[in-house]
């Protein structure tokens, strides 16, 4: 079995972002890579993330994600965004959630690379 990426904008708050994907419940023992960026992030105008592993640790909880040029928007920059790795046992749901200030507009991409 190989990598699985899924990537999306989100243009509003997202309980459960993984739901329903590919990445609901994890086919193998891996790691999971979460690039984040979004197109703003000031007090007015700004995107949150958190992350739930299956074993109910939060490593983000409510994390500023970078915002990057809003001409860019859909842009991932590797040079700006957050990039975040954590392992991941089989079939295990891991939760990914958002939550919007403002109008501003999330762009992410998760890989899950198996062991």
């Amino acid at each position: 079995m190989g990598p699985i990426i899924i990537s999306a904008t989100e243009a509003a708050s997202n309980a459960d972002i993984l739901q329903g994907t590919r990445l609901q419940t994890v086919p193998a023992g891996g790691v999971l890579t979460f690039e984040l960026q979004a197109n703003n992030a000031t007090v007015g105008d700004n995107f949150t993330v958190s992350v739930q592993m299956p074993n109910g640790d939060t490593p983000l909880n409510n994390v500023l994600v970078p915002g990057c040029n809003p001409a860019l928007e859909g842009v991932i920059d590797e040079r700006q965004n957050l990039t975040v790795s954590f392992p991941i046992m089989q079939g295990g749901h891991c939760v990914f959630s958002c939550s919007e200030t403002g109008t501003t507009r999330l762009t992410w991409r998760v890989t899950y690379t198996p062991a």
